[in-house]
């Protein structure tokens, strides 16, 4: 697994989190694969940054976002690049990937994004550093911007857009299962 704890350090000083605030978070890397070091790092940026710096944070990062998936959202995005979002949705079955999450646009032109496995009521968290925590656990809804990272920039090879997190609407980890995973995005044209 990439070092998780460097990367959102990293992305902190690209999107220009002060010298002065970074010296209050906890960037040690002795255990930066340790999904405990991670959540301690997740309720520190609970702590200091607005819900919008850590969502624009965390939508930079996510896992699986290159090999096989990348270049699976990449030849649909291609095969159907005349096809406008809507119409690229209802296309998404012929997506060869399992890394796909349903979605649907909404009226006010977000799009919601549905990550799940499991069955209602019964959901499971899909992220490999969860899966080595004993459960039950309390997680942020911040921390699972990551796997919002994850099907962004999916998504974008796909449906030909740009597209930011504005919302974590819920997830499984932290309704102990009982609502699947729910991202909203603001859309916008490349």
């Amino acid at each position: 697994m990439p070092n998780l704890i460097k990367e959102i350090k990293n992305t902190m000083v690209k999107k220009g989190i002060s010298e002065e605030l970074m010296t209050q978070f906890d960037f040690s890397e002795k255990n930066y694969n340790q999904p405990e070091s991670i959540l301690t790092l997740i309720d520190q940026m609970d702590k200091l940054l607005s819900k919008e710096q850590c969502l624009s944070i965390m939508e930079e990062q996510g896992c699986c976002t290159t090999g096989k998936p990348a270049k699976a959202h990449s030849d649909f995005g291609k095969k159907y690049a005349k096809k406008t979002v809507e119409e690229k949705i209802k296309l998404f079955d012929k997506l060869e990937t399992p890394y796909k999450a349903p979605c649907k646009l909404n009226e006010d032109g977000t799009l919601s994004v549905f990550w799940e496995t499991g069955n209602e009521g019964a959901y499971q968290c899909v992220c490999g550093y969860m899966k080595k925590l004993s459960q039950p656990v309390n997680v942020s809804k911040t921390f699972c911007g990551c796997c919002g990272g994850h099907v962004r920039k999916n998504l974008q090879r796909s449906l030909g857009v740009k597209l930011q997190l504005s919302k974590i609407v819920s997830s499984a980890i932290s309704s102990k299962g009982k609502k699947r995973c729910e991202f909203i995005f603001k859309i916008n044209d490349k």
